[in-house]
């Protein structure tokens, strides 16, 4: 019988940083803007076709007063 004491591996690796960490030090993505706070004081925030699609466009909308309505 063998006499193993060795320790399993941590699941966080040093130097890796969290998902919030990245819109804070980065920026946000494309496609994503801030709109202020809801009435329960959460982040509130749109989001654009650009997105959803990763795609950026290169015209404006065929009629400009239509709302953005990203892909489900």
């Amino acid at each position: 019988m063998e006499d193993d004491q060795s320790q399993p591996e941590p699941d966080h690796v040093t130097g890796t940083g969290k998902g919030e960490e990245v819109a804070l030090n980065e920026g946000r993505e494309p496609g994503r803007e801030d709109a202020g706070t809801t009435g329960a004081d959460r982040p509130a925030g749109t989001r654009t076709a650009r997105d959803a699609t990763g795609v950026a466009k290169d015209t404006d909308p065929i009629d400009p007063d239509s709302p953005p309505m990203p892909p489900a």
